[in-house]
């Protein structure tokens, strides 16, 4: 069973702190051995295990866990320490992004985005005010009823194709989509690192520290955060 009630869950283990008791908890929760991965997290007595669901913080001695973002209130204001993780998450399909890039580019955002959604299609209307405000837009697909579905599957053939960017335009105005010749495993792999990042809707935006934003941030809102956060 995977779904959780967020919060600190009671999971009865070994006394001993390990990582085999840390996954044995996972595991009681449905989770494949092979799909975990332990490491050190900046919270003393707890690991962080990144899991096809997002990111979970289980206490050394596997009794405890948690799972959504956990914030380090030291300096000036709370940061998700998750972010670097979101950050190298992102850097591992960089390349795969389609890109709207600024002429006088001053930031980089993600955005996880499905062409059937409202949002997206007004973000994507929109996408000039961003580039004229120095935001370049790198997009990655996330359909929402799962890689798999026909949507999935009409944003793989989109990723699949000679001049992505044409095709992607293509299903922002409405029109059919041809389907390609061969897929590409991009769609999967953007999805389920969308899924890692915890992202459950579209758009999501995930800017260049890591830090997640969900929902639709008109442009001159989002320079705002991003000048705030980053100047």
């Amino acid at each position: 069973m995977k779904k959780l009630v967020l919060g600190l869950a009671l999971i009865s283990t070994s006394v001993f702190a390990n990582n085999a008791d840390i996954t044995k908890t996972l595991n009681k929760l449905g989770y494949d051995t092979k799909d975990l991965k332990i490491s050190n997290s900046p919270i003393q007595g707890f690991k962080k295990v990144q899991t096809p669901d997002g990111l979970f913080y289980v206490t050394n001695n596997g009794k405890y866990l948690t799972k959504g973002p956990m914030y380090n209130f030291s300096g000036n204001e709370p940061e998700n320490i998750a972010n670097s993780d979101n950050a190298k998450l992102i850097k591992s399909i960089a390349k795969d992004a389609i890109v709207y890039q600024a002429k006088n580019e001053k930031y980089i955002i993600s955005v996880f985005t499905d062409y059937t959604c409202h949002y997206c299609k007004l973000l994507h209307e929109n996408i000039n005010q961003y580039l004229d405000a120095g935001i370049s837009v790198h997009y990655f697909a996330f359909p929402r009823a799962g890689a798999n579905s026909d949507v999935g599957k009409n944003m793989q053939s989109i990723w699949s194709m000679v001049d992505r960017k044409s095709a992607f335009e293509n299903a922002y105005k409405g029109n059919a989509i041809s389907p390609a010749n061969s897929m590409v495993p991009y769609v999967n792999q953007q999805f389920k690192v969308g899924k890692q990042l915890g992202i459950s809707g579209t758009p999501a935006i995930v800017l260049a520290n890591g830090e997640l934003i969900s929902g639709y941030v008109p442009a001159d809102k989002l320079i705002e955060i991003l000048n705030q956060k980053f100047d």
